[in-house]
């Protein structure tokens, strides 16, 4: 697909913060196809394919490898762990039918359902066992490891100092899973529900090295399984006869096409090629909203730029809080995002309770100031001091080939040579190759959402913790590690709550990151399309989706 949206030179970007092109998307003053009047529901279409769009090719359908938002929703739609969550985003009964909970919370004992993978072998409990001592296997170097550090032996099974026998994972018999966590962890059911914890059919994964690399080789569990994966082009699951639950699905299967280019996908949807999108271009994103053409759900996420903590400038943390404090959020959400987000000035989103009843933001505040242009300067001035630099070193500023964030990238650096007198390099990666060079540290600045894993303020702030995986920017305090090691095992929730406290206000003080915004997505579905469940840890549902014939 070719780009239909040309931008505008950098400075002008800044000050019109607006968009020009030779082919501009146009919102229209209703939706592409009326509704049936009220009181006439039209039956789903039992041959009706949902026709979707992951933008880019995913990292790779591995689950503990597929650590991103593209894999996550073809996994979480053709495989299927011990709990799904229900429209209310709580984990219910799915791979496990029911489960026992003792040992003063830390032991779990799963009794699985009778259910068959897509080839026609049963789906055991070793399945299980298999798959996460496989995510922790050091050896394989999976990225969604540390997720799996609640269970006993997990974590030093990983860092070399254990064996797998040692992680409490266990088939007790084809049909009852036992686990055993470190110490009571709240938020075990909902973390499972992440596809990292997904069954692989063992005879399959042993059997086959590169399993994953092919639809052919991938064997589903869930309600749909693949049929063709044209790779950097387009995916395609059917209903998966052999699930459970398949009455329930309703819809022959999904299409997904790979079009990284919003205004492009607006063109498609509007045509009908696409029967939902999961974001707008800005150009008519407010017009969109104010109609209700567009719709906005909540997601438990953080956009922010990683700043790689032993490369220069970003060496000093005066300079890393200058940079922060230079930007102004509010008017690239305004101006730019539109998606109605609320800036950042934390690292834990909005929408985690606290013991108290507070919420975990509000309780925390902000950590700085947006747009505190004048502090930002004399950091600056003071970091620089600080090295005895008399000129800044070199800056790049890394993001992947989406239009936003190419558009967010330029607004970005014309407000550090504004505010700043910084000029910025701007450098753009495809998808995979920027995430696997993020991954391997090797960006000095670069940009990320990170959704939440699992219901808990814990999964935003123990990625940074010296050698995690999720650091990517070699940020080490080893007081702040100690905070995060005693929040993870701290059975009292109120202590708990205020060990984590603790870790964010001294991770800001060393300001290793540069927030921008709490996410929200803005979507947009065609009139005869419903049951589409979009849970705020970036994973969509299509499982009870229904199409009306038009």
């Amino acid at each position: 697909m070719k780009k239909v949206l040309k931008i505008l030179g950098t400075t002008a970007l800044l000050a019109s913060l607006a968009l020009a092109g030779c082919s501009q998307p146009q919102a229209t003053d209703k939706p592409a196809e009326q509704a049936k009047p009220e009181g006439q529901k039209a039956a789903a279409d039992g041959k009706a394919f949902l026709r979707a769009n992951l933008k880019t090719e995913p990292v790779s359908l591995d689950p503990p490898k597929a650590y991103d938002p593209v894999a996550f929703e073809v996994l979480y739609n053709v495989l299927e762990g011990l709990v799904r969550l229900d429209e209310n985003h709580v984990p219910q009964p799915a791979m496990a039918e029911k489960w026992d909970i003792s040992d003063g919370g830390k032991t779990y004992t799963f009794k699985l359902r009778d259910s068959k993978w897509s080839n026609g072998d049963p789906v055991t409990a070793k399945d299980f066992e298999v798959a996460w001592k496989r995510m922790v296997d050091p050896k394989n170097g999976f990225p969604a490891a540390f997720l799996a550090f609640v269970i006993d032996g997990a974590e030093k099974f990983n860092k070399g100092e254990g064996t797998a026998d040692d992680v409490k994972v266990k088939a007790l018999d084809d049909k009852t899973l036992q686990v055993t966590l470190k110490a009571p962890t709240g938020y075990f059911l909902s973390l499972v529900a992440t596809p990292v914890f997904y069954p692989v059919n063992k005879k399959n994964v042993e059997a086959n090295p590169n399993w994953s690399a092919e639809a052919a080789t991938i064997v589903s569990n869930g309600p749909f399984t693949l049929t063709e994966w044209t790779h950097d082009q387009s995916v395609k699951a059917v209903k998966n006869e052999n699930y459970w639950d398949k009455d329930k699905v309703k819809l022959a299967g999904i299409n997904w096409v790979m079009v990284n280019d919003e205004n492009t996908q607006f063109q498609m949807f509007q045509s009908g090629e696409l029967d939902n999108i999961e974001s707008v271009p800005k150009d008519v994103k407010g017009k969109l909203l104010d109609s209700g053409e567009a719709k906005i759900a909540p997601e438990a996420a953080t956009s922010f730029y990683r700043l790689n903590t032993v490369m220069p400038p970003f060496t000093n943390k005066n300079v890393r809080k200058a940079f922060a404090l230079a930007v102004n959020r509010q008017l690239l959400i305004d101006k730019v995002i539109q998606g109605r987000q609320v800036p950042a000035m934390g690292i834990v989103p909005i929408g985690f309770p606290q013991p108290d009843g507070k919420d975990f933001r509000a309780a925390g505040g902000d950590f700085f100031k947006d747009n505190d242009v004048e502090q930002a300067k004399a950091l600056l001035a003071q970091g620089m001091k600080e090295e005895g630099w008399t000129t800044l070193p070199d800056v790049t500023l890394t993001y992947d080939t989406n239009d936003l964030n190419k558009t967010v990238a330029q607004v970005l650096q014309e407000m550090f040579k504004k505010n700043l007198g910084v000029e910025v390099k701007l450098e753009s990666k495809e998808w995979k190759v920027f995430l696997a060079e993020q991954r391997a540290s090797k960006h000095q600045v670069s940009l990320s959402t990170y959704y939440a894993d699992y219901a808990d303020p814990l999964n935003f702030i123990e990625i940074f913790q010296t050698g995690h995986p999720g650091n990517r920017i070699n940020y080490s305090n080893k007081a702040y590690d100690q905070l995060i090691q005693q929040a993870s095992v701290e059975p009292d929730e109120s202590k708990r709550f205020t060990l984590m406290h603790e870790a964010e206000k001294m991770f800001f003080d060393d300001m290793p990151v540069l927030p921008l915004y709490y996410s929200t997505k803005v979507y947009m579905e065609q009139p005869n399309v419903k049951g589409i469940l979009r849970h705020p840890a970036a994973l969509m549902d299509y499982k009870s989706v229904e199409i009306a014939p038009k």
